[in-house]
C-alpha cells in the first residue's frame, strides 16, 4: 500500500468517526394523521405532544405526555430508547425530556388525562405550578417506574 493510499484511508476513517460522534436524533415533526403508540387516539393537541426515538430509529409518538410514560413503563426494558422529546407547552416546539421542566395537576385537561405539561424554562413551569395548583417534576420523576 502506498503512503497516498494509506493517507486517504486514515482521513476516511476519521471522517467517519467524526461523523458517528456528532450524529445527534432529531424529533420526527408531527403529521396530522399521526396517532398515538399508546392509546391510538389521534395527536390533535401538539402542546400535550411527547415521543421518543428507539435504537432502530423508528419515532413512537404520543397526543400526552402520560400516554409516553404509560408506554415506557409497561414495556419494561424491551424497548431501547435512545431520545425522548416532549412538546414546550407555550412554544409548542420538541424540546428533550431530559432538559424539559414538568407540571403535574389534576387541574390540567390533557388528552388522555395525563395531567402533565413541560416546558424548557423552569420559570414558566413554576408559574404553571401556582396557576394550575400543581408539582413540579423532572424527566426522572415522570418517566421512571
Amino acid at each position: 500500500m502506498n503512503f497516498s493510499l494509506k493517507a486517504r484511508l486514515a482521513a476516511l476513517s476519521l471522517l467517519l468517526l467524526i461523523g458517528c460522534a456528532t450524529s445527534r436524533v432529531e424529533p420526527v415533526p408531527l403529521a396530522p394523521e399521526d396517532m398515538c403508540d399508546y392509546c391510538r387516539m389521534i395527536i390533535s393537541e401538539k402542546r400535550y405532544a411527547a415521543e421518543f426515538i428507539n435504537s432502530e430509529g423508528q419515532a413512537f409518538k404520543f397526543d400526552d405526555i402520560g400516554c409516553m410514560a404509560n408506554f415506557i413503563r409497561s414495556k419494561g426494558n424491551t424497548t431501547k430508547v435512545v431520545a425522548r422529546f416532549v412538546m414546550d407547552f407555550d412554544s409548542r416546539q420538541w424540546i428533550k425530556a431530559d432538559d424539559a421542566y414538568y407540571v403535574r395537576s389534576p387541574e390540567l385537561t390533557t388528552p388522555m388525562n395525563g395531567g402533565i405539561i413541560a416546558f424548557v424554562d423552569q420559570s414558566k413551569a413554576q408559574e404553571a405550578v401556582g396557576k394550575y395548583h400543581g408539582t413540579q417534576l423532572r424527566s426522572k420523576d415522570v418517566f421512571n417506574p
